[in-house]
This record gives C-alpha cells, sequence and structure tokens, in this order.
C-alpha cells in the first residue's frame, strides 16, 4: 500500500498502526493527501487537529470564510473580545481577517484537510475525534506563561497591527510542506519567548500524540485484530508526536496540560484594568488586518 509522503506510520504495542498525514493549512495537495490516505487505509478512527471550539470550521466553505472576513465590524470584534479576553478575541478576529485574504487569493480555505478527513471518515464509517486542546485553554496558558508586561506589550502590538497588501502565492503555501507555520512559529517565538512556544507547540504535540495513542488503544475490539487509526496534523506537529510516542510520561502530564494555572492576585487586577482600557480602545479599530503579521512569520 502506497501512502503520500507526507504520511508518517506509527504502532503501537497491540499491533495497532497510525498514520499521521501532515498537512498544510491553505494547500489542495494537503486535502488530496488526506482523502487518499483514509480511502487507502480505511480506518476505524481519524483524529482531527481541533477542538469543540474550532469544530464549526468543518462546516466553513470558502464563501462563509470570505463573507466573514470582509464583513468583520466592532461589534464582531467585541464578541471575540468578551468571549475570549483581548489577546486571544484580537487573534481570532485577525486570523479570520487573513483567511479571508488567502482564501480569495488561493481559493482555498482553511481547515480544508479537517473538512476532507470529516468527509472522508463518513464514507468508510469511521469515528471522528477532535484530538486537540481547547483554544481557550491553549491562549490561557500562554498568557500566564508571560510575565504581565509582555501580556500588556502584545495586547497593544495587536491593536496597532493595521496591515495591508500582503500576497502569498500557491508556490509561498506549497514551499510549506517541510516547513509549515508552526515550524516558523517556533522559530519565531523561541528567541523571545520560549515559554509561550512551548505552550502554543511543544505541549499541543504531546496532547496529540496522547489522543492518537488513546484513539488507537480504544479502537481496538477485545481479542480483535489490530486497529487503524489515521490523524490529520498540521505537518510541523510530526516531529513532536514522533519524539513523545508511546512516551509514558506524557500521558501522566496529559491532566496538567489541560488546566489553566491560576494567576496572582496583583496580575489579575493589573491585566483587569488594562482589558478595560483596551476595550475602550477597540472603538476606533473597526478596520484592520492581520497581514503584517503573517509577512512577519512568512518573510
Amino acid at each position: 500500500m502506497s501512502l503520500p509522503h507526507t504520511v508518517t506510520t506509527l504502532t503501537c504495542p497491540n499491533g495497532s498502526v497510525v498514520h499521521v498525514v501532515g498537512t498544510v493549512h491553505f494547500s489542495k495537495e494537503s486535502v488530496q493527501d488526506v482523502r487518499n490516505t483514509i480511502a487507502s487505509t480505511r480506518p476505524q478512527v481519524v483524529v482531527l487537529e481541533l477542538c469543540k471550539d474550532r469544530q464549526l470550521i468543518l462546516h466553513y466553505s470558502e464563501e462563509d470564510i470570505l463573507r466573514q472576513g470582509q464583513s468583520m465590524s466592532f461589534s464582531t470584534v467585541r464578541n471575540f473580545v468578551q468571549r475570549d479576553g483581548v489577546v486571544a478575541g484580537l487573534t481570532q478576529s485577525l486570523f479570520l481577517q487573513m483567511s479571508a485574504k488567502i482564501t480569495a487569493q488561493l481559493g482555498v480555505a482553511p481547515g480544508g484537510e479537517f473538512r476532507a478527513g470529516f468527509e472522508e471518515a463518513t464514507k468508510v464509517n469511521a469515528g471522528v475525534v477532535l484530538g486537540d486542546r481547547s483554544v481557550g485553554i491553549t491562549f490561557k496558558r500562554a498568557m500566564a506563561a508571560m510575565s504581565l508586561w509582555k501580556r500588556i506589550h502584545l495586547g497593544l502590538t495587536l491593536l496597532r497591527t493595521l496591515g495591508s497588501g500582503l500576497e502569498i502565492s500557491p508556490e509561498e503555501v506549497e514551499a510549506m510542506r517541510e516547513k509549515d507555520m508552526v515550524s516558523m512559529l517556533v522559530g519565531e517565538l523561541a528567541a523571545e519567548m520560549p515559554a509561550v512556544a512551548e505552550v502554543f507547540v511543544q505541549e499541543r504535540d504531546k496532547i496529540l500524540a496522547c489522543s492518537l495513542m488513546r484513539a488507537a488503544n480504544c479502537a481496538q475490539e477485545p481479542w480483535g485484530p489490530p486497529a487503524v487509526v489515521v490523524g490529520v496534523v498540521g505537518i510541523g506537529h510530526i516531529p513532536g508526536i514522533q519524539a513523545h510516542w508511546l512516551d509514558l510520561q506524557c500521558l501522566a502530564q496529559l491532566r496538567e496540560l489541560l488546566q489553566v494555572p491560576v494567576p496572582s492576585r496583583t496580575s489579575r487586577v493589573v491585566w483587569t484594568a488594562v482589558k478595560i482600557g483596551t476595550g475602550m480602545g477597540l472603538v476606533g479599530l473597526t478596520a484592520f488586518g492581520v497581514y503584517s503579521i503573517i509577512r512577519h512569520f512568512t518573510k
């Protein structure tokens, strides 16, 4: 059986096999890799690098992404901020605008590989597992890993970000097949904020590895043949998943990785004041973009 070169195959002690497809989020080729892998292996379970907070992306089309990104308003941003906090809310708003920009250029909406995984899983009667940590917990752990003043600086930086004119070609997107945004994010964050890089990447590598291991163990029926599982993750997570595969210490850390550290009293008081001030500043920022941030990560 020949699988795409982006597939990494891992085995469990019980003989179960896990085929992990490393994908690029705006790549039509990645979508096809996912479809081919699931059709060829007919797994019992498909594990997606998504959480419940992001599962709506399974039902988004290119038209949905374009419409939401182009109709960004103050009320939309405010809703994100009220739901997720200042930094997380601004980041998600900016990401939505960036997604609309790339969708318009390339005709590929983000999450296509996950939608393909969901659709193909349905065709072969496979279960679907959302294997990532809640994006809300990830952002909160990232904020807790930063000093108070770095959090303030990041929030103000997001508010000041008024990018324009970024063009990303299909060739540049496909160049990420070997080094995607996750890998570049590690490089950018590691020097300035290593603790944040740990939260966004390394911790999630462990969580995804655990999700794949648990799916493989649960999919095998008692006295039945070894199970087959397909994972769909960003290609930048593959090295970390391999490093933590069958790591019992990783499994033991899972509960802690899903919790949010309790902030100090001083941090809570000052950060609340910053959020109030930042929220007032949002009134004048109804038009903004993420292109300068994306340029920073893709140049």
